[in-house]
């Protein structure tokens, strides 16, 4: 078969031989992971953060991170950067978005593709590499504040929300712009990379099977709505619950104590 050639006349191996990188400005490309899980009586949504140890941002608590290496997919990276700064492993990763705003970082220029990860219990996290600590914290958004909180530390990141119209050809849609109000903010752009992955969360999860990351191998339908009803902001209907998630999950045959009313109900697990 005939090998194609370019305006210049040259083959693609001639064309690869020749091109040169460094004539194009090129990006950095990090990955920032939003580690999401709920407190033990599943009433709070947690989020897990990262005290940074360097600059820029030296001190600022931000999203667990890092640079993608060449030889990585930004998946495996963000796998591989929140073991090595948290700990944590083998746990549910869903990308979000890409989030390239100019001077987000004040380095150079580098963009961030940013995942969502989802936990059934708040393992132990201690902060490690580059990270001088890594704690929980409490995550509480509605429609005019974002608030990151652990009183333990005496940490209490606010955010005031104002919900904006943007367009993207005929379409309309709504998204939040975040102010600060506290002394302490987060690092970079994170509280954008915050609420674009709880967006995400909210608009997927009545119709996926996401919540089973954010609850044990055994439950109750008590403890299922609940959570549910933590992340999508609203009260269900006890009937149309149950038959919205009848086809996910199978009784196990026993009894165990529900975590949301503390008391005995019939078990479940995720029928995956």
């Amino acid at each position: 078969m005939k090998e194609l050639r370019d305006k210049n006349g040259l083959t693609e191996k001639e064309f690869l031989k020749a091109y040169k990188p460094g004539d194009y400005e090129r990006p950095s490309v990090t990955t920032d992971i939003m580690v999401l899980g709920t407190n033990e009586d599943i009433t709070c949504l947690k989020i897990l953060l990262i005290k940074r140890g360097g600059h820029p941002f030296i001190g600022h608590w931000a999203l667990p991170g890092g640079f993608i290496n060449k030889d990585e997919t930004s998946y495996s990276a963000a796998a591989r950067e929140l073991c090595e700064e948290t700990g944590l492993k083998d746990i549910y990763l869903d990308q979000v978005y890409t989030f390239t705003k100019p001077g987000r970082d004040p380095r150079t220029w580098i963009m961030s593709i940013a995942y969502m990860a989802l936990v059934s219990e708040l393992e132990r996290v201690e902060g490690l590499d580059d990270a001088d600590d890594a704690n929980w914290f409490d995550l509480m958004i509605d429609d005019d504040t974002l608030s990151i909180s652990n009183k333990d530390i005496g940490v209490d990141i606010r955010y005031r929300l104002e919900k904006k119209t943007f367009r993207n050809g005929k379409i309309s849609y709504e998204n939040y712009v975040a102010e600060p109000v506290s002394s302490d903010k987060l690092a970079f752009d994170h509280v954008e990379i915050i609420i674009e992955s709880i967006l995400k969360l909210k608009s997927n999860f009545e119709h996926s099977d996401l919540a089973f990351n954010l609850i044990g191998d055994k439950f109750t339908l008590p403890d299922l709505q609940r959570l549910y009803e933590l992340v999508l902001g609203k009260k269900l209907y006890k009937t149309n619950f149950r038959a919205l998630v009848a086809s996910k999950v199978r009784p196990t045959g026993q009894k165990r104590k529900s975590l949301s009313s503390r008391k005995m109900s019939l078990e479940y697990t995720y029928e995956g």
